[in-house]
């Protein structure tokens, strides 16, 4: 008889190991569910960020340029002044 409650004991441990294991699984695939979910989500925000580095490049060579068009600008529009007051009409 003892061998059979020896046996009975290990199979009730077993089956509770198995509980356990099992409820770490399912605990576990949910866990790799929510990691997948927030890594698609990070993935979008990646896209979104480049697209927003990309454009903000964009803005500020368009204003490097702009600067450089307002610099001759603003040349050409002295020079035009200072030949205005050298010019004599008598």
């Amino acid at each position: 008889m003892p061998n059979i409650d020896l046996l009975q004991e290990r199979v009730l441990t077993l089956v509770e190991e198995f509980r356990r294991l099992k409820e770490e699984n399912q605990a576990l695939s949910r866990e790799v569910v929510q990691l997948q979910r927030e890594n698609e989500a990070l993935k979008v925000d990646k896209n979104l960020h480049q697209g927003s580095q990309t454009r903000l490049l964009q803005l500020e060579n368009l204003n490097r340029k702009n600067e450089k068009d307002r610099k001759t600008i603003r040349a050409k529009v002295r020079m035009l002044l200072s030949n205005l007051e050298k010019f004599d009409p008598a």
